[in-house]
């Protein structure tokens, strides 16, 4: 490569800022949804995407793209410092959790899927955004399963 090429690179590298960012400096993004029921994906569950590379997210089209594939997402927020600490260990885009309506602990019931998807997450998320994560989950379940009603189960005596 002559000298005049490299030049030119170097000027459009740093016009278009094409370096690359510190690891401080990036902000990795986690998703909040409910998976899609497809021939892989058979029960109903909370989905949690966590991004592992810059620039994975919602609007890359390619990522993004099998990201709608495999749930519907209904809220975001970006990654805590600890959390982002994980992602350097990954060799995936996303790295995805489930919280399974019909797990044993859950038996169906949409409050106790999201005290437990708060549980997991209050020592890295405010309670205010719990509340926001919750209710927006909440919100895109009520409006796919119009009829639903908490499960009543005889066996569930609340202790005060």
């Amino acid at each position: 490569m002559n000298e005049l090429t490299r030049d030119k690179l170097k000027m459009l590298d740093a016009k278009h800022g094409r370096q690359k960012m510190k690891a401080s400096h990036r902000r990795l993004k986690v998703y909040y949804g409910w998976s899609k029921i497809n021939k892989i994906q058979k029960r109903e569950a909370i989905a949690i995407a966590f991004e592992n590379s810059e620039g994975a997210g919602w609007e890359n089209s390619r990522s993004g793209k099998s990201l709608r594939k495999t749930m519907t997402v209904c809220y975001e927020r970006y990654q805590t410092d600890e959390e982002m600490k994980d992602a350097e260990f990954h060799n995936r885009v996303f790295t995805v959790y489930n919280v399974f309506l019909d797990d044993k602990r859950i038996g169906g019931s949409l409050r106790k899927a999201l005290a437990d998807n708060a549980e997991k997450d209050r020592k890295h998320v405010s309670p205010e955004e719990l509340k926001k994560i919750s209710q927006s989950l909440e919100t895109a379940f009520i409006a796919t399963h119009t009829g639903y009603k908490e499960p009543s189960l005889e066996l569930d005596i609340p202790f005060t």
